[in-house]
C-alpha cells in the first residue's frame, strides 16, 4: 500500500509541488526518490495518487496519476470522550482514529482529571493525522472543541443514537444495537474513574441507552476503539 501524506488542498492540476513537514517527513524519513508513487489527501476526502519526478532537500513535485474523493460513511460515527493525561489521550485519538471515528469531541467530565486546552484541539488533530497516514486513511476525523453534559443532550438526545459505554450497564452492547436506528451513532466514554451516577442518570433521561462492552474493564483510552470495532461490525460497516 502507497505512503499516504496530507497536503493542503489536492489542486486540479496535473503536478504537485509538496513542502513543509510532510515532504521534510517524505524525503528525511522515509527516503522517497524520483520514480516513487504515494498518495497525497486533503483530510477532507479528496485524494491524488502521484508519482515523484523531482525532489531537493525541502519538497518534492510529482505528477498526478489518478484523483478522486473519499465517499462519507453512510452512517457517522460519534465519539465523546472523557478527557484524560496527555499520555492517554493521545492514545486515545491513535486508536479512535484508526478505528473510524468520523468525529471526536472532547467532553471535560466530574472525574476527568485533565482540564482543556487551548492548544489541544491542535495537538489531537496531529495526533489523528499521524494515526491517519499510518492506517492509509483518506478522510481525516473532525475534532471538536469541549462540549458540556447539557450539550451532549441538547446536541444528541433526539436526533441520534446515544450510547453510553459503562461497566455496570445491564445490557449488552450487542442487544443495544439492535435497536439502533438511522442517524448518528455516538459512543460516549467516561473518564478513568468511570462516570458518576449523576452523569449516568442525566444521559438516560437524554434519552441515551447505557450499554456494557464485554465484562472486562478497559481503559478509558482503549474503550472507544472497541466501542468502535463492535458497532462497525454490528452495523455492517466493518
Amino acid at each position: 500500500m502507497l505512503s499516504l501524506f496530507f497536503v493542503p488542498s489536492i489542486p486540479e492540476l496535473p503536478h504537485i509541488v509538496v513542502d513543509g513537514d510532510e515532504a521534510h517527513h517524505a524525503i528525511k524519513v522515509l527516503r522517497i526518490a524520483v520514480g516513487d508513487e504515494v498518495m497525497l489527501a486533503d483530510g477532507a476526502g479528496a485524494w491524488a495518487r502521484v508519482i515523484l519526478r523531482s525532489l531537493d532537500k525541502r519538497s518534492f513535485a510529482a505528477e498526478v496519476l489518478e484523483r478522486g474523493t473519499a465517499e462519507l460513511p453512510q452512517r457517522e460515527l460519534i465519539v465523546v470522550q472523557a478527557l484524560m493525561k496527555s499520555d492517554r489521550a493521545k492514545e486515545a485519538i491513535e486508536l479512535l482514529t484508526v478505528a473510524g471515528a468520523d468525529r471526536i469531541i472532547p467532553w471535560e467530565s466530574h472525574r476527568s482529571i485533565a482540564k482543556w486546552q487551548s492548544d489541544l484541539g491542535q495537538k489531537w488533530l496531529g495526533t489523528a493525522m499521524t494515526a491517519a497516514k499510518q492506517s492509509r486513511r483518506i478522510r481525516l476525523p473532525e475534532i471538536e472543541a469541549p462540549i458540556t453534559l447539557k450539550q451532549i443532550g441538547a446536541r444528541f438526545g433526539t436526533h441520534a443514537n446515544l450510547l453510553v459505554l459503562h461497566e455496570e450497564a445491564q445490557r449488552k452492547l450487542s442487544d443495544v444495537a439492535k435497536e439502533i436506528s438511522d442517524g448518528p451513532i455516538v459512543l460516549v466514554i467516561g473518564p478513568e474513574g468511570g462516570l458518576t451516577p449523576e452523569e449516568i442518570e442525566a444521559l438516560t433521561s437524554f434519552g441515551g441507552d447505557v450499554a456494557l462492552l464485554g465484562a472486562e474493564v478497559l481503559r478509558s483510552a482503549h474503550a472507544g476503539f472497541a466501542g468502535l470495532a463492535a458497532i462497525s461490525s454490528l452495523i455492517g460497516r466493518w
